[in-house]
C-alpha cells in the first residue's frame, strides 16, 4: 500500500514563485511531481502580460535582492539592489530553466477541486485533483502554491461611486485603464501600492488625495548608500533587542528622509515594524512639492462625492482602491485546510502544514516583512522533507508531527490586528523556525539510514 501511494506523484497548483520553488524540492528530493498551471506562462503575478497580473508597470521590488532570492540561486550581482518586474519574471523562469522544471509544468490547466482520495486497501489516502481538459487524478499529496492577491477586497462605501473606480490590481499605469491626467484621482489605502499609486498618479493628475485609516512609517529603500532591509537584517544578526533596533532604524529613518510628523503626517498610532513595512522614495517628495494631499479614512461616499473621517467632503473623478486582498481557494473545501467558520483564513502551522495530515501543504502563504521567495524556499524544502519521510522514515515523520501540535510560534513584533497582517510573519524569526525543523528532519533522517535532502 505504501509502496503503491510512493509511486503517485505530487502535484503543485501554481507555477509563480512559491510554485516553483515547490515543484523543485519535491523532485530534488527524489519525488515525482507535477506542477498545473493555470495561465499560459509561469511566473504568476510576475507575468506582466498576464491577465491574471495585479502589477503595475513601474512595480519592482520592495524587499532587496539579496534577501529575495532563492536560497540557492542569487540574482545577477549586475541587477541593481531593487529588481523591476521584468527583471524579475527574467529571474523566475531562470530558475525553472536551470532546474529542468519546465518539462513538470502542465499549462493551461485550471485546477477546479481537490478532494481528499477515499481510504481502501488498493489506495492509501492522498487527492483527487480536478483539472479543466484533464481526467482526475490520483496525486500522493498536494502543495497549493496559488498565492493570496487574487481576488480585490474594496471599501464597503465604494459602490456608491460614480465615477471611475478601479481597484489597484486594475491599475496598470497613468495611461491604462483609464488616462489620468488632468483627473481629480483619490488614491484609498496606506500600503505599498497606495503610496507607489498615489506617488505615480500626483506627476499627472490635476489632482491626488491620498486617503488613510493611520499614520504610517516609511522607510527608504537605501539607507545610507546600502538597502534598508540589509540594514535591518545586520542588527537581528547582532542579537539586539526589539526596543534597540526600533531607535537605530528610527534614527537612520530621520537622517534619511524623516519620520512622518516632519511632512505634516499624522504620528503612527503603533510602533515600528507593527504594520507591514511601507518601502517607498518618492511619497514625501510628492507631497512636499504640494502634488499629493494626505487625508483622513473615508466616511461615506455619495456620487462623486467623499466625505471623510474629519468632515471634509469633495468631488472626484477617479477612484483607486489600494485596500488588499480576500483571500480565496475556491478550489478546496475549507475544513481541509482548518479555516474556522466565518473566516477565511486557514489555521495552518506557521501557515504551511496540515496539523494532522502529511499529504497536504500551502507554501507562499504569508505576508513577510522582507523577501519572500528564499523564505518560500526554506517552506518547501520543509515539505519535501515531510513527504519523503511520510514514506521512508517513520521516526522523522512522528517528530513533525509532534511539531505540529505545539502552540503556534511567534516573531518578535506583535502585529495590528487588521486584514492586512493576518498572514505577516517577521521573517527572521519565520526563518530560524524553518531551518530548525528542517535540521531535525534531516538529522532523524540521516540517524535511520536514509540519505537527507540536498
Amino acid at each position: 500500500m505504501h509502496h503503491e501511494r510512493s509511486q503517485r506523484p505530487w502535484c503543485v497548483i501554481g507555477a509563480g514563485p512559491s510554485g516553483l520553488t515547490a515543484l523543485k524540492n519535491l523532485l530534488a528530493a527524489g519525488l515525482p511531481a507535477e506542477c498545473l498551471e493555470r495561465e499560459d506562462a509561469l511566473g504568476g503575478n510576475w507575468d506582466f502580460n498576464s491577465p491574471a497580473s495585479s502589477l503595475f508597470a513601474s512595480t519592482r521590488l520592495i524587499s532587496s535582492k539579496t534577501l529575495t532570492a532563492y536560497t540557492d540561486f542569487p540574482m545577477p550581482r549586475q541587477w541593481p539592489a531593487y529588481p523591476d518586474h521584468r527583471q524579475c519574471l527574467e529571474y523566475l523562469r531562470n530558475y525553472a530553466r536551470h532546474f529542468d522544471l519546465l518539462p513538470h509544468i502542465r499549462r493551461c490547466s485550471v485546477v477546479e477541486r481537490i478532494e481528499p482520495a477515499p481510504q481502501s486497501r488498493e489506495a492509501s489516502g492522498g487527492w483527487i485533483v480536478h483539472a479543466t481538459g484533464r481526467a482526475a487524478q490520483h496525486y500522493a499529496g498536494v502543495v497549493i502554491a496559488t498565492g493570496h492577491n487574487r481576488v480585490p477586497r474594496f471599501p464597503t462605501q465604494s459602490n456608491a461611486f460614480s465615477g471611475i473606480l478601479l481597484h489597484a490590481c486594475e491599475y496598470k499605469s497613468p495611461t491604462q485603464p483609464v488616462a489620468i491626467a488632468g483627473k481629480r484621482v483619490l488614491v484609498i489605502g496606506g500600503g505599498n501600492s497606495g503610496c507607489d499609486i498615489a506617488a505615480e498618479c500626483a506627476q499627472h493628475a490635476g489632482q491626488t488625495v491620498h486617503s488613510t485609516r493611520r499614520g504610517y512609517f516609511v522607510v527608504p529603500r537605501l539607507l545610507f548608500g546600502r538597502p534598508a532591509d540589509l540594514r535591518s537584517e545586520r542588527l537581528l544578526k547582532l542579537g539586539l533587542p526589539l526596543w534597540l533596533r526600533r531607535w537605530i532604524s528610527l534614527r537612520a529613518i530621520d537622517r534619511t528622509i524623516g519620520l512622518p510628523h516632519r511632512h505634516g503626517l499624522a504620528r503612527p498610532d503603533h510602533k515600528l515594524w507593527q504594520t507591514h513595512p511601507v518601502v517607498n522614495d518618492e511619497l514625501y517628495r510628492q507631497i512636499k512639492a504640494g502634488r499629493i494631499r494626505p487625508a483622513a479614512d473615508i466616511k461615506r461616499i455619495d456620487g462623486a462625492t467623499v466625505e471623510f473621517q474629519d468632515g471634509h467632503s469633495e468631488a472626484f473623478d477617479v477612484v483607486i482602491c489600494a485596500t488588499g486582498y480576500q483571500l480565496s481557494l475556491p478550489f478546496i473545501a475549507a475544513e481541509h485546510l482548518c479555516v474556522p467558520a466565518n473566516d477565511d483564513c486557514p489555521r495552518l502551522y506557521l501557515n504551511l502544514l496540515h496539523p494532522s495530515r502529511d499529504d497536504i501543504a500551502a507554501v507562499g502563504l504569508i505576508q513577510p516583512d522582507s523577501g519572500q521567495w528564499g523564505l518560500t524556499d526554506l517552506q518547501s524544502q520543509l515539505v519535501a522533507h515531510m513527504a519523503s519521510a511520510a514514506q521512508r522514515v517513520p521516526r522523522a515523520a512522528a517528530w513533525l508531527y509532534r511539531q505540529r501540535q505545539q502552540p503556534r510560534p511567534t516573531g518578535t513584533s506583535d502585529y495590528l490586528d487588521s486584514p492586512r497582517h493576518r498572514l505577516e510573519v517577521e521573517h527572521f524569526a519565520y526563518r530560524k523556525q524553518l531551518l530548525r525543523l528542517i535540521a531535525g528532519m534531516q538529522r532523524r533522517s540521516e540517524s535511520s539510514g536514509v540519505a537527507g535532502l540536498g
